[in-house]
């Protein structure tokens, strides 16, 4: 999702080069000749790792297939990953691309594709070697479907249906809705902290208004509130403003959700504090989150706008 100004056969053939650990990996942007224009379109790129010392079983992957060559492909995919990262990085900071789309990375499966149009495959070779194809058989898990060929992604001529209806009856989500429907799809696109931290400031946020309400709504001085902004805590909005404000059948409807977003709440608590890192999330618990969250917003933002 780049372009190339007023670029030269030789620029195409500089790379950029990333240190990563053991591995020295080499980018270059495909040379898409489209007549003489000084504005150049990126349709591919090309990616080369090299090992000073390769492990006896990465090499032994690479000949063979089976469980070496799966561990083989794994390996080299998670370089490939690290470059996408740092690269995508460096556009936007150092390359100045401020509306850079984001793009995310190719499947394991994808990138292990045998030769197709335009590409080459994966192919690797040892010193003074000719390249030869490796393309291991990838063992599929239920996360190696490429998010956007999911049945729920699928508009079917029924949901099309729905949507015309939605439209018909002004049936559109709320502010905050759609902002943690957004936030709940970069799981599927390998981030964790981001939509995490994301989804707790934006129930936070809302928790903090419903808070106000119920205070004034129990005689509080609207000095007194302001007063008392600093004080309450997410955990307070969440574990005893909200629980208090409701009644028995309301806080036996939504309890499930509050314990889901307390969840959530701690993790991002976590993050922040730098008590775990990205990595050490545990993705089903952001994912139940920010559900719950869907839940508890909606919820609020009907008693908020409640007469």
């Amino acid at each position: 999702m780049i372009g190339t100004w007023k670029w030269s056969k030789s620029d195409y053939d500089t790379p950029l080069l990333f240190h990563l650990h053991g591995v020295k990996a080499s980018l270059k942007l495909d040379d898409y000749d489209a007549g003489k224009r000084d504005r150049g379109m990126v349709w591919d790129a090309h990616l080369l790792l090299e090992f000073t010392n390769p492990l006896p079983e990465l090499v032994r992957g690479l000949r063979t297939s089976g469980k070496l060559a799966q561990r083989a492909a794994e390996e080299i995919y998670g370089y490939y990953l690290q470059v996408h990262d740092q690269f995508e990085g460096v556009l936007r900071t150092a390359g100045g691309v401020t509306n850079l789309m984001q793009q995310a990375p190719m499947s394991i499966e994808g990138f292990f594709e045998k030769e197709g149009i335009g590409r080459k495959g994966c192919q690797w070779c040892l010193e003074g070697e000719k390249p030869k194809t490796f393309s291991p058989k990838i063992t599929k898990n239920r996360r190696s479907l490429n998010p956007l060929f999911r049945s729920d992604q699928i508009i079917s001529r029924t949901k099309w249906q729905r949507l015309q209806l939605a439209i018909d009856n002004q049936d559109f989500p709320a502010p905050e809705m759609l902002e943690l429907l957004r936030i709940r799809s970069q799981l599927q696109w390998r981030q964790k902290k981001i939509p995490t931290i994301e989804a707790a400031i934006l129930v936070e946020t809302l928790l903090r208004e419903y808070a106000e309400k119920v205070l004034l709504s129990l005689g509080f001085s609207k000095n007194r509130v302001k007063a008392l902004r600093d004080e309450l805590t997410f955990n307070t909005f969440l574990n005893i403003v909200l629980p208090l404000s409701l009644t028995r059948s309301e806080a036996k409807r939504i309890e499930e959700n509050i314990r889901k977003v307390d969840v959530l709440r701690k993790v991002r608590n976590d993050l922040v504090h730098g008590n775990i890192r990205e990595e050490d999330i545990d993705e089903n618990n952001v994912r139940s989150g920010i559900e719950g969250a869907l839940v508890v917003v909606a919820f609020i933002r009907r008693k908020i706008n409640r007469p």
